[in-house]
Order: structure tokens, then sequence, then C-alpha cells
């Protein structure tokens, strides 16, 4: 599993990919991320190779980032 924060000044993403070996793991984070942060926006896709783009305010990406960084230690 691997994540990539990037800032774009106003608004910032959080790049999570996972292959399908993976699949329980990677909705784990993704919905743990999305249900502490709120104004959050995920788009997923693929299926043997997933990747999830969650975008918002820098603000609320450096809350989800912490979030994710905490889940996958886990």
């Amino acid at each position: 599993m691997k994540t990539e924060y990037e800032d774009k000044g106003a608004v910032a993403t959080l790049t999570i990919t996972s292959t399908v070996f993976e699949f329980r793991r990677h909705v784990r984070l993704v919905d743990t991320v999305l249900m502490c942060t709120p104004g959050v926006i995920a788009n997923r896709r693929g299926f043997f190779l997933m990747k999830t783009v969650i975008s918002g305010r820098s603000k609320e990406m450096l809350r989800a980032n912490k979030t994710a960084m905490r889940e996958v230690a886990r």
C-alpha cells in the first residue's frame, strides 16, 4: 500500500494505491479517512490496481493524511 500527499496551494490531494490482495486494508483506510475528516471528496478507480484520490482543502487534507498514516501503521 502506498500513500502520497500532494499540496497544491488551497487544494491538496491524498492518493492511496494498493493491489487487489490488500482490498480490505484499502477500503478500511479510505472509509476511516472519510469518516474522520469532513469536507473531503474521494474518487475510486481500478480493480487489480486500486487507486483512490481524496481531495479537499489543505487544512482537512493534513488531518486526512495524519489519519491515513495512523491506519497504515496499524
